[in-house]
């Protein structure tokens, strides 16, 4: 059995339905969100060789009980959970958008339970029995105490040899640039980072590094661009983290587009994922879906469902990346952040470049 730990906000997601904007219809869906508990609810459903604990807090109502409903629908583990009757739950909002016309969230997240946390090693005790750890850029940017708190699972995390899995996920709502750059960077060349996972609009916002990626060139030209950010990620910061993952994607249309994932191993060769075609009706969550796939590559999730950890790495990484370029495709056109939860049979079976219906 291997377990997969996460620390980050859930928030109450609320959503227009389809591409209707607030105002042009009266009824809304309500999702459990967030990061890490994608993440979590994904990789959990993989196999069942994997538990997972969700670190986070929720204020003690109808929608902290509605998310906790929500989560354990997928399989979330939440005895890790800290509950309060005196702070909030954050709450987000989707508009899809459709067209010319761009999506668009708008966050309602200040002094939300998670961030008024004080920092407390005692969260991080189920990290002593894990097999991998989860967080993204976004935990240590809701607060100088979530930062704290990050900082301290990640010292945990490496004292107990978990390896450590990071999203950038940069939000300029939450934080600046410099910001995101000096926290990242400092978690990186002091080693608590395992695997850095980003995209390259992050790594050119917060990085500085930029190769030229754009939605003109064909997937071939951006995935070569995309090992480049990596090599250069890897001469930055090799020294601290020995993985790096970047996704890649070649926006058509708002809707439409293709999307892979390439890898940098710790010997400095490159794992280049499939590459398939997208449709969007659903934005959030991709990204969450690819670190999902690697997780569950990196712990020895197989095509066929089993788990074997004896594997090589680059094995392994060529699996998840594959199985997370697979989760990333079916979660854009999947309502709500945390499904669908499939087995990895699921994904290998019924993401392919057949045309034809599955009889």
């Amino acid at each position: 059995m291997k377990t997969v730990v996460g620390f980050g906000e859930v928030m109450v997601r609320i959503s227009a339905t389809g591409p209707a904007a607030f105002g042009d219809s009266n009824v809304v869906q309500m999702h459990a969100g967030g990061s890490e508990a994608n993440v979590l609810a994904k990789v959990g459903g993989l196999t069942a060789g994997i538990k997972t604990h969700l670190v986070t807090a929720f204020r003690d109502d109808l929608a902290g009980r509605a998310m906790a409903a929500d989560l354990q629908k997928s399989g979330v583990g939440l005895q890790a959970v800290r509950w309060t009757r005196t702070d909030r739950n954050g709450v987000y909002y989707v508009e899809q958008g459709m067209g010319p016309i761009v999506a668009r969230v708008d966050y309602d997240r200040v002094d939300s339970a998670i961030a008024r946390l004080e920092p407390d090693p005692a969260l991080f005790d189920v990290l002593e029995d894990a097999s991998a750890y989860f967080v993204s850029g976004i935990t240590p940017a809701l607060s100088d105490g979530a930062r704290e708190n990050t900082l301290l699972s990640l010292h945990r995390a490496r004292d107990a040899a978990v390896p450590v899995f990071c999203d950038v996920n940069y939000r300029k709502k939450l934080w600046s640039p410099e910001a995101a750059a000096k926290t990242l960077g400092r978690m990186l060349d002091d080693g608590l980072i395992t695997c850095l996972i980003t995209t390259e609009t992050d790594a050119r916002t917060v990085f500085g590094i930029d190769r030229g990626v754009d939605d003109a060139s064909p997937i071939s030209t951006l995935i070569e661009r995309g090992q480049e950010v990596l090599a250069a990620l890897a001469e930055r910061f090799g020294q601290g983290c020995k993985l790096f993952v970047l996704t890649v994607r070649k926006r058509i249309t708002n809707e439409t587009g293709q999307w892979t994932a390439v890898a940098r191993l710790p010997d400095g060769a490159t794992c280049v994922g499939e590459v398939f075609d997208y449709v969007v009706l659903d934005r959030p969550g991709a990204g969450d879906s690819l670190s999902a796939g690697l997780i569950g590559g990196y712990l020895g999730v197989t095509r066929d469902g089993t788990l074997d950890d004896t594997g090589d790495l680059p094995t392994r990484i060529q699996t998840g990346l594959d199985l997370g370029n697979r989760m990333a495709v079916v979660a854009q056109k999947t309502v709500g952040d945390l499904g669908p939860v499939w087995p990895a049979t699921m994904y290998f079976n019924r993401v392919s470049g057949s045309k034809e219906i599955a009889r």
